[in-house]
């Protein structure tokens, strides 16, 4: 009997990669939320929220974060990356993330009188991939829009296939311009990641590009270096999956659901998993406190 996957051909691998990576982004969020969004539970005089709020402040301030969180955001970035090619419409997909993360800015700003806390998210993960993706959609549309004008003066019939190897390579050639970028006016995700080092910039907005303090809230993710990793895994698309279909159609089985099912509803399980998060922290705080 097939699986599902196979059924509708899907790329399993990228969701279980994805869903990995979106899982120890929640996994990254829950800790953050007990080490520092809660840190009065360290003296309430409540064992078992004081072991939590221990559990979180000493991974938050730990080493392992500083090297394992951006490993899972590269594979995150990288996976949504090639999953363009798989998508419809990335307009869409683009503008879908924008009203969900607007909403997250919504209900994160009105939860810091009801928590007690900096929840705030100005711009995070999905304000971040929102905005990649519409740049990733436009240059697509820009690139396709340019060949098809070609083929039309040349009264030639369009070759799709010209147009994926020229996105792959100019999706590649702007992942590189796209790291020098990073590196000469960026701090590295790794020294933020871990010592929240940021740039000085000489106007507020640049902080939406680059590591800023006057942008630094709950969740903060800025363009750069995250739109190198999406590029590359672009590039990659056309040439990993040029059918659309899974690379390892034998090792697809029931065993990945707990990891390929959050890949599949990413975008459900991010939101979901820190409203019942934050949810549940703060009836504990109510309750036990």
């Amino acid at each position: 009997m097939k699986t599902p996957s196979l059924v509708k051909n899907r790329a399993w691998e990228l969701d279980f990669l994805r869903g990995f990576a979106i899982l120890m982004v929640i996994v990254d969020h829950s800790m953050f939320d007990f080490g520092v969004l809660f840190s009065s539970w360290a003296n309430s005089g409540v064992a078992f929220l004081e072991s939590l709020n221990s559990l979180g402040a000493s991974y938050i301030s730990s080493y392992i974060r500083v090297f394992w969180r951006p490993a899972f955001l590269f594979l995150f970035f990288t996976t949504s990356g090639i999953c363009t090619g798989f998508s419809r419409n990335n307009l869409l997909r683009s503008l879908r993330l924008a009203i969900v993360a607007m909403l997250v800015s919504l209900v994160s700003y009105y939860a810091q009188d009801i928590l007690q806390s900096s929840t705030f998210v100005l711009f995070g993960v999905l304000h971040c991939m929102a905005v990649i993706i519409f740049v990733y959609w436009l240059m697509a549309f820009l690139i396709q829009g340019a060949i098809k004008l070609f083929f039309k003066l040349r009264k030639t019939d369009y070759n799709d296939k010209i147009y994926k190897i020229t996105l792959s390579f100019v999706c590649f050639i702007l992942s590189v311009g796209f790291y020098f970028i990073h590196k000469k006016y960026n701090v590295s995700l790794i020294s933020a990641t871990g010592y929240y080092n940021t740039v000085e910039t000489a106007s507020k907005w640049l902080g939406l590009f680059f590591y800023s303090d006057n942008w630094w809230t709950a969740d903060y993710f800025p363009i750069f270096p995250f739109i190198i990793f999406f590029f590359f895994g672009a590039a990659l698309s056309p040439i990993l999956y040029p059918n659309k279909k899974s690379l390892f159609t034998k090792l697809d089985g029931v065993w990945h659901t707990p990891f390929s099912f959050p890949g599949r509803h990413s975008l459900a399980f991010y939101v979901l998993g820190q409203v019942v998060v934050l949810s549940l922290s703060a009836m504990l705080d109510a309750i036990l406190i």
